[in-house]
């Protein structure tokens, strides 16, 4: 009687773990939808964090409908191969900064311009303003969807080799670039000799003497070593860096429109947190460099701001700069 017991006992437990499994089976699911972005910075840097909290709100909210496969240190692709393959509809994306995304469309430039803005909270009032939006909208016939364009990672300075402690010292020296026209006209009018090239080429280049110098924010210089490089970083703040998670207008014109809504939620949750990590960072990276023994220099920058006025009529962004003055004034 006992063993009948038991076997009715162990029939009961079995058939209560194939119902529980069944279930969980009953529940999983492909994914309807699937996305990946890639960045060049490593897995500790601000964007990336910012990349995998993007990725927990979607696939959280959408109950795993829509997959997010996040890659960093360029193991995708190029951030410019990614915004190109976007544009034609691919299912990827990345984080792209300003001046790169305002070489397709110019009146991006501007939140990559020299001296327009005097804090975060200028930037944060272009970004929320109906002339940014219009900006936003109009970009998308480009194939590319803007999610956020809240990355608001750090001041750029001029990181060198020899010191640079006023104007005059730039020249002469070649400094890396991104090979956007607001960059290198940016450097140029400064006094420097830009010159474009990968960022995964930066330290080599210096190494070897190909180039003097980069134009960085402290995020992108620790987390590349650039300071076992370099000697001197010249508090320039010609910049901050803004960056925008973009994405293919195709596929984000198939989701259904609540998880579009979600997707665009969590990217401006990711680019939050992402502000928040790089302010941090950026003080601690900096106390870490003194350390291995890079000078931070505090510089006179107005002469900076003065040569680099030219570069808004160069560019023929003299009414658009007028545009965002006026929003900044309001």
């Amino acid at each position: 009687m006992k063993r009948i017991l038991l076997g009715v006992m162990l029939l009961g437990l079995i058939s209560v773990v194939v119902g529980c499994s069944n279930q969980a089976k009953g529940n999983s699911q492909v994914p309807s939808y699937t996305l990946r972005v890639g960045i060049t910075q490593n897995d500790v840097n601000a964007e990336y964090l910012g990349l995998l909290k993007f990725k927990e709100v979607v696939e959280e909210q959408t109950n795993g409908d829509v997959l997010v496969e996040t890659y960093h240190s360029g193991q995708l692709a190029s951030v410019p191969d990614l915004v190109e393959q976007a544009s034609v509809g691919a299912s990827v994306g990345t984080i792209s900064d300003a001046a790169m995304l305002g070489d397709m469309e110019q009146v991006f430039y501007m939140l990559q311009a020299p001296y327009v803005f005097k804090d975060q909270i200028e930037i944060q009032k272009l970004l929320d303003s109906e002339l940014f939006d219009g900006w936003v909208n109009d970009f998308s016939e480009k194939g590319l969807r803007i999610l956020s364009f809240n990355f608001l990672l750090g001041e750029r300075n001029i990181a060198t080799i020899k010191p640079v402690l006023e104007s005059d010292d730039i020249h002469g020296n070649v400094i890396r670039t991104n090979g956007s026209q607001i960059v290198d006209q940016s450097v140029a009018a400064m006094g420097a000799s830009p010159s474009g090239m990968p960022w995964t080429e930066a330290y080599a280049g210096l190494q070897q003497g190909v180039i003097d110098g980069v134009e960085a924010h402290n995020l992108a210089i620790y987390e590349s070593s650039l300071y076992e490089v370099i000697n001197h970083i010249a508090k320039t703040n010609h910049y901050s860096l803004v960056s925008a998670l973009v994405v293919s207008e195709k596929w984000f014109d198939k989701l259904p429109e609540t998880y579009q809504d979600i997707v665009l939620d969590a990217a401006n949750e990711a680019g939050i947190l992402a502000s928040e990590l790089a302010e941090k960072q950026s003080i601690e990276y900096e106390e870490l460099m003194i350390e291995q023994g890079v000078e931070f220099h505090e510089i006179d920058t107005e002469p900076f701001r003065e040569l680099t006025k030219n570069v808004f009529s160069r560019l023929g962004l003299e009414k658009t700069r007028e545009d965002v003055l006026r929003i900044l004034e309001e």
